[in-house]
């Protein structure tokens, strides 16, 4: 077996490797110390030790193994998918291989947006399935490359071959369920629905011969819980009370591990925010405890964070008065001095530091956290340290900190961004440990070095914090400027206290605004991507085929959409307003895509719920991949010699016009 490097797992990677290579202690030595590494949370040293060992030990699939799993649990795929290749060399039957290297390449290619993941998946697909029939993920991943690819076709020729062999397989009979259910949501009409009603059909008689027998096999019962499941029959009272039955099968190995822990994050997150009169208050808790027992790293981890948030809202519970909620707790612009009420119980704020401590240890939302801790007004020494730990970590690319769909430039950014966070976290700290003249010091230099809402924001609130409401209110002005507008109130108060009029602020204001616009207009169109846009022919809701080549001289606004994309959704009026703007205009075209895993009849219904005129195509072909597409919408801007000079995610009503045209004026001006 070979795997062709497609991209560099990036920096982070690099580091990682390079610190595992000088280790002499003998390979068991290493392999025991990693082991102890992971049970302590020490992941980021238990991936260098077990590196280290398969190093010196190249034949041990073992070491392969474990840092395969560490890799991959810091979202270096691309590093994950090469150590699994290097397992399944030595050990070609191990199932459990198969499922880790097939997901790893899947989220590769994901992060890295490159469609030869995707392919290499359907090149080794029929080889990871005859060794490992027990593993659905298997099935699942390679389905969802395939869609990415617009090759569900190709896979369902692999399953045809595979149903000749095994015509019994009940685990392959439900993934050629889920392919049928998929091909007939890309058609339009009600063909969807009619399949699932036949799968159900055929579901319910297996389900109706087997109701009393207590020794069913566990792969009928997978089929049966997976089958009911929301993704094919939505029928979830059923899919609960199969999967129940397969999580007692003697026989069940890992049939269970997929489906029980999305059930579990279904009933959190009823449990968390459904109707608090019905439910019980230690159903969170309860559930937590029992994802905790997961042996995925990296579900472990987001139990890990979801006992944070359950903790969280527990000290939030006792609280006299009116208590805040988690996202002041999370993003509080309060001028108070922390924390704004009074010290939580010593039992209620040390359960709350060990939770937070955990998180941290995970890597889980780590800002987040200590920023928690430090709202709470606990162990701001702690927090120090740790926000010196998490600057540093940074520095030295380490994994864990940083979206790992982010690259180049972007990644960059991001990881500055980060070091500025992690360097307000220490000022906050040192304010609370009474180094006042220290706090403000750093508070003033990350506010000069990475001018944003939030370091301007919370330098304005130390200021008027120290008294100084005169300052505070310009820099409060500046912050409100670069789009925080949840810094008014504090403005506001800062003018108050200054002695100057309410309508200071708006004046200000009215004065930075245009400035600072034109400073972010700088950074952005100063930001240009030049890279040659991707070829395409697909054809719109009409039949018209939309050639990309046959567009050359004119400028293309191309927006990538998914019917259950929210934001996308609230987009469209405006984009319908900014197409009445352009509608005479030339020079410029709007196209938007559909993407895979947009079901045709759901496309139809919102074009016409909308009334849209505007060309919608029908990705089919893997031409998000193309484009590099991590989420939605996103939004590319094409020169007239068909390079893409500026991308744009998300969906933002503030000025949301006015971006688009200065982006199309620039490209006209270029």
């Amino acid at each position: 077996m070979t795997f062709s490097t497609v991209r560099l797992a990036g920096l982070a990677g690099l580091a990682v490797l390079a610190a595992g290579c000088g280790d002499a202690r003998p390979h068991s030595d290493l392999m025991a110390d990693a082991a102890a590494d992971v049970e302590a949370v020490r992941l980021e040293q238990a991936m260098t030790r077990y590196d280290s060992a398969r190093t010196k030990a190249p034949d041990q699939a073992e070491a392969h193994r474990q840092y395969a799993k560490l890799a991959s649990y810091f979202s270096l795929h691309a590093e994950a998918a090469r150590a699994w290749e290097r397992v399944l060399e030595l050990e070609p039957g191990d199932s459990a291989a198969w499922e880790g290297y097939i997901h790893d390449l899947r989220w590769a290619g994901i992060f890295e947006t490159d469609r030869r993941y995707a392919e290499k998946i359907l090149q080794v697909l029929p080889e990871a399935l005859r060794h490992a029939p027990d593993r659905p993920v298997i099935y699942d991943e390679g389905q969802e490359a395939a869609a990415d690819l617009g090759q569900l076709d190709a896979y369902g020729a692999i399953l045809a071959e595979l149903q000749a062999m095994r015509p019994d397989d009940q685990i392959l009979l439900h993934a050629v369920g889920a392919l049928r259910v998929a091909l007939a949501d890309q058609e339009e009409g009600d063909r969807g629905q009619a399949v699932r009603d036949s799968i159900g059909v055929v579901l319910d008689a297996l389900a109706a011969g087997i109701e009393d027998d207590p020794d069913v096999a566990a792969p009928v019962l997978y089929r049966l819980a997976a089958g009911y499941d929301f993704r094919v029959l939505r029928r979830e009272d059923d899919a609960d009370r199969w999967l129940e039955r397969l999580e007692a099968a003697p026989d069940r190995g890992a049939l269970a591990d997929d489906p029980r822990y999305w059930d579990l994050l279904f009933d959190f997150q009823e449990a968390l925010y459904g109707d608090a009169d019905e439910g019980d208050p230690a159903e969170p808790s309860r559930l937590v405890a029992e994802g905790l027992k997961s042996r995925d790293l990296g579900r472990r981890a987001v139990w890990v964070s979801h006992n944070h948030t359950v903790v969280t809202q527990q000290a939030l519970a006792s609280i006299t008065g009116d208590a805040p909620s988690r996202t002041t707790v999370w993003r509080a612009p309060a001028v108070a001095g922390e924390p704004p009420h009074a010290r939580l119980e010593p039992e209620v704020a040390g359960q709350l530091l060990a939770a937070s401590m955990d998180a941290v240890r995970w890597r889980e939302s780590v800002f987040s956290t200590l920023r928690g801790l430090l709202f709470f007004g606990i162990e701001p020494e702690a927090v120090l340290g740790e926000a010196i730990a998490i600057e540093e970590n940074l520095r030295a690319h380490s994994p864990g900190y940083l979206y790992p769909g982010s690259q180049g430039d972007e990644r960059e950014r991001s990881r500055q961004s980060s070091i500025a966070g992690a360097r307000i976290l220490q000022a906050r700290a040192l304010t609370q440990l009474g180094e006042i003249e220290a706090a403000g010091a750093l508070f003033e230099q990350v506010a000069d070095e990475s001018r944003g809402a939030a370091t301007l924001g919370e330098y304005g609130r130390h200021l008027l914090r120290t008294d100084r409401p005169a300052e505070a209110l310009d820099v409060f002005v500046e912050a409100i400027a670069f789009g925080g507008s949840r810094f008014r109130p504090l403005a506001d108060e800062a003018a108050a206290e200054a002695g100057l009029s309410p309508e200071t602020v708006e004046e200000r204001l009215a004065i930075r605004q245009p400035v600072v616009a034109e400073e972010l207009e700088r950074r952005e169109l100063g930001q240009r991507i030049e890279r040659e846009a991707p070829e395409f022919a697909i054809a719109d809701q009409n039949g018209f085929e939309w050639r990309l080549s046959d567009l050359e001289g004119k400028i293309v606004v191309l927006k990538f959409w998914a019917t259950w994309c929210g934001p996308c959704i609230e987009e469209f009026p405006h984009f319908v307003e900014l197409l009445k703007t352009y509608e005479d205009d030339e020079d410029v075209v709007f196209l938007t895509v559909a993407t895979a895993g947009s079901p045709r009849d759901e496309v139809a219904a919102q074009i016409e719920e909308g009334g849209f005129t505007f060309p919608v195509l029908f990705d089919e072909q893997g031409l998000a991949l193309d484009y590099e597409v991590l989420g939605y919408p996103t939004t590319f801007y094409l020169d007239q010699a068909g390079f893409i000079q500026f991308k744009r995610g998300g969906f933002v009503e503030s000025g949301y016009e006015g971006g688009v045209a200065r982006r199309i004026d620039a490209l006209r001006g270029q």
